[in-house]
């Protein structure tokens, strides 16, 4: 079990699926009416650190471009969801969220300076 979940883990294209699906559903979650929980302030905040965290895991796992691009990917995304939201009647677009997104962008690429993070991500990538 533990050599087939390592297969996946180091298999390129299993991570571009899940960076497609995960991109599909997280922009379907943005742009769809939501219902958040009304006792845990800033709620959606601690949604978009950990959506734009996963999405730089997956991100740096499928693609070998620098770190400056992929930050730049990543919360060019986060500005142009807002974008979006600021025209959709039922959700509304902040710099807080986009401050949010680079914050769950920034704390993995902090965590990737860390050796042994880094190992984490550094063996070699099946095909």
């Amino acid at each position: 079990m533990a050599s087939f979940i390592s297969t996946l883990w180091h298999s390129r294209a299993f991570s571009l699926s899940i960076l497609t699906i995960s991109i599909l559903v997280f922009s379907y979650l943005f742009f769809s009416q939501q219902s958040l929980p009304q006792n845990i302030p800033n709620s959606d905040k601690y949604g978009h650190i950990i959506v734009f965290f996963c999405l730089s895991v997956l991100i740096y796992k499928c693609f070998n471009i620098a770190r400056i691009w992929q930050v730049l990917i990543l919360v060019s995304y986060g500005i142009a969801v807002e974008c979006v939201q600021h025209f959709i009647p039922y959700r509304s677009g902040g710099l807080d969220d986009v401050a949010a997104d680079a914050l769950g962008v920034a704390l993995f690429y902090l965590l990737t300076l860390s050796p042994k993070f880094k190992a984490i991500f550094n063996q070699k990538t099946h095909d």
